[in-house]
């Protein structure tokens, strides 16, 4: 497996930081690894997470894995640009970024195109070269 180095960990949640400030119905942004562990960004301050801590994590490897599983599909219907789901109480998008997916929550009346659009603008920028362990 590679690791990221921390400067890129850095720039990395930055973006997110960015993302939760500038798009105000956006309440989590977060890095999830290949292991569905987030290593950058999180939850707005002010803003209660609906899942506590333990459903977060077991959120953010079914997140990760069913990333994966629509992956085995690319060869097909090409690479994915990323996956929003709208729900009753939230919208979740998640965008690839190397090995790794960006995870965004926020409003369900939120403009999901607004919300990737700025999304694709912070974390293209961001040069993933992973370091080998």
């Amino acid at each position: 497996m590679s690791a990221l180095s921390s400067e890129q960990l850095k720039e990395l949640d930055l973006a997110c930081k960015r993302l939760i400030k500038e798009e105000k119905e956006v309440f989590h942004a977060g890095v999830i690894n290949q292991l569905g562990n987030l290593i950058a960004g999180g939850f707005k301050n002010e803003k209660d997470p609906i899942f506590n801590k333990e459903s977060m994590k077991v959120t953010y490897m079914q997140m990760q894995l069913d990333f994966n599983m629509r992956q085995e599909m690319d060869e097909v219907l090409g690479p994915i640009d990323y996956i929003a789901s709208r729900r009753e109480k939230q919208l979740v998008i998640s965008v690839p970024i190397g090995k790794n997916i960006v995870l965004i929550t926020a409003e369900p009346t939120a403009d999901d195109k607004k919300i990737i659009k700025k999304a694709e603008e912070l974390f293209d920028s961001i040069n993933i070269m992973t370091i080998k362990k």
